[in-house]
């Protein structure tokens, strides 16, 4: 070897050398972030879960002081959106999708900054302690953006990963924590958040992703969401049943979706009295939400999950018509503004609906309300691996895999008919935010992005 060449590759070495160092040593810190999301999504877990059993003690206990909370707490909880915490409104889902479509600073910095990240920390918990019918899944996926977002902006960091990676990988970290379903998390990172967008790096962000739901696994045990199921179904006989089901779970989901894009439309009668009269509009909601508690009794407060998982575990009764209210309630909760996702209480409506449609049908209840569970949370986010693989892991049963794979697939396509895209990704085309404003105003997707003024989140040149 000449004396250049050897010299040269010397060089090439060392420079490769120190390159894989610094990789190592970024890759590290994106994993110590992952951490962190995992621990934020446990701890924000349990700060949830107290107030929604909080919730239920009340109203058990003083029945009309928790009638009184959602009129009071809903436009207290909007104000503190619209004034502090900027972009913490609404789902958390859609703003993580806006800003990997859109990846610009200053849209990033309102949708997944410290105000909106502290905001859905801690006035998510507020609210469903007041009684809304909101669940926690959402805003961790936001939560999870959101820090991962910080993350890129360290120069070395972003050298490394772009903000769009790293917002998908934060999301979906945020997902795998928050159900205990790491498989789950990685396919909502590209079905879901990812959809036909690339990611970079991709083996570490997936590992990230993982080492979040490790997190949960560690600090919360080796538990599924909805406890463990057994639930087998013939699905030689029972195809007809299993079909029929398929179908009504997409024009369910599909009229459900439908109805939330319809209540934040400014075009809609009932979305432009949510722009102009936003704090009106959100007591009257809460107003609306503790009269069907008075009607229909705390099953209207919260997600469903305890309902649903008494429900598949203990084969309790739910009321034929728990599926309608959940959905009603989900709707309305979401319509006033607050954050708060609906990712959850999609899976309570389509167990309900699962428990209905046995009821009528005479069949096994706890498989349909699986094959329920899975269709309608398809029809509505049009994922259906996403759908079915989360599902599986949170009961643990391997048996129902064809017949829950069949009614994600069929679901989803009738949905298209209602509903032409994923709800989430409609509502992120929802969400404008004008920059000429010192304050935001309420906006459709949620009361916390503003309406464009003279710029909106798809033009950020300035």
């Amino acid at each position: 070897m000449r004396p250049n060449s050897k010299s040269k590759w010397l060089a090439q070495s060392a420079r490769l050398s120190r390159f894989m160092a610094d990789r190592g040593m970024i890759v590290s810190v994106i994993y110590a972030f992952s951490l962190l999301v995992g621990f934020l999504a446990v701890g924000f877990a349990w700060m949830s879960d107290f107030a929604g059993e909080w919730n239920k003690e009340l109203f058990a206990e003083h029945m009309w002081v928790a009638l009184l909370l959602p009129p009071v707490v809903f436009p207290i909880a909007l104000w503190l959106v619209n004034t502090i915490f900027w972009g913490a409104g609404g789902s958390g889902i859609p703003q993580a999708i806006k800003v990997t479509k859109h990846p610009k600073p200053r849209l990033m910095e309102r949708l997944l900054g410290p105000r909106a990240f502290l905001g859905k920390l801690l006035i998510t918990p507020f609210v469903i302690a007041a009684g809304a019918a909101a669940g926690r899944e959402g805003p961790t996926v936001q939560i999870g953006a959101a820090l991962m977002a910080y993350a890129g902006r360290f120069p070395n960091i972003a050298k490394l990963f772009d903000t769009r990676s790293l917002i998908i990988a934060g999301g979906a970290a945020g997902v795998a924590a928050a159900f205990n379903t790491p498989l789950g998390g990685l396919m909502f990172a590209f079905e879901e958040l990812g959809r036909r967008k690339t990611m970079r790096h991709t083996s570490a962000l997936l590992m990230a992703i993982v080492l979040a739901g490790l997190v949960a696994l560690i600090l919360q045990g080796n538990y599924s969401y909805f406890g463990y199921s057994n639930a087998t179904i013939d699905w030689g006989q029972e195809w007809l049943i299993i079909f029929t089901l398929a179908i009504l779970t997409g024009i369910v989901g599909g009229l459900y979706g439908r109805s939330m894009l319809i209540l934040v439309s400014s075009t809609s009668f009932l979305g432009g009295l949510r722009s102009r009269f936003p704090y009106r509009f959100a007591a009257g909601c809460g107003v609306v939400l503790s009269l069907m508690a008075l009607v229909f009794g705390a099953e209207v407060f919260g997600a469903g999950y305890e309902e649903t998982k008494a429900a598949l575990q203990d084969s309790e009764e739910l009321s034929p018509m728990f599926w309608l209210t959940k959905m009603v309630a989900t709707v309305v909760s979401f319509a006033s503004g607050i954050p708060g996702g609906v990712f959850s209480p999609t899976l309570s409506i389509g167990a309900g609906f699962g428990h209905f449609f046995a009821g009528l049908t005479n069949s096994e209840t706890a498989p349909l309300m699986l094959l329920a569970m899975v269709g309608v949370l398809s029809a509505v986010t049009h994922c259906p691996i996403t759908a079915f693989v989360i599902v599986l892991e949170m009961v643990d049963n391997h048996d129902l895999v064809m017949p829950l794979i069949f009614v994600s697939a069929i679901s989803t396509q009738v949905s298209k008919r209602i509903l032409p895209a994923s709800i989430y990704h409609l509502l992120a085309n929802q969400i404008k935010v004008s920059f000429a404003q010192t304050e935001p105003t309420p906006a459709p997707e949620s009361a916390s992005e503003a309406k464009p003024a003279e710029t909106s989140g798809l033009d950020d040149k300035k």
